[in-house]
């Protein structure tokens, strides 16, 4: 009985281990795909906002409506807001080093963020056939 409070240590320090090691595989694995997840959409955000860029440029249509009575003009600065806000460096930083417990909060705001994009696909889809989207 001498050596309880030793044992108790020892046996919190195996059990953190344990705790530590088993899900830790599978965090990383899930957190790898969050964020190979993410640089695809942060790409994808890229290459719409080029696509209405050039559109915009070709075709001079500034100041013309384009989607709910937005001008193609702010549906641009709008696309750069949202990438700014949501696609940044900075955001990429903290997914990457985001704790186990919010890698699937993490991803259902993902699942969110491309949604928004989907939808952004199908908006500018529409401008021209030589643009690509995808």
């Amino acid at each position: 009985m001498e050596f309880l409070p030793e044992m108790i240590i020892a046996g919190i320090i195996v059990v953190s281990l344990i705790i530590y090691a088993f899900p830790g595989k599978a965090y990383r694995k899930r957190r790898l795909k969050l964020l190979a997840k993410f640089r695809n959409a942060r790409a994808l955000s890229l290459r719409y906002q080029d696509a209405l860029s050039d559109y915009i440029l070709k075709h001079d249509v500034q100041n013309e409506i384009f989607v709910n009575n937005s001008t193609y003009v702010e549906y641009l600065q709008q696309l750069r807001m949202y990438h700014s806000m949501h696609f940044s460096d900075r955001r990429y930083r903290a997914l990457r080093q985001s704790p186990i417990i919010s890698v699937n909060k993490n991803a259902k705001k993902l699942d969110e963020l491309e949604r928004r994009l989907t939808e952004t696909k199908s908006k500018i889809a529409v401008l021209d056939n030589g643009v690509k989207t995808a």
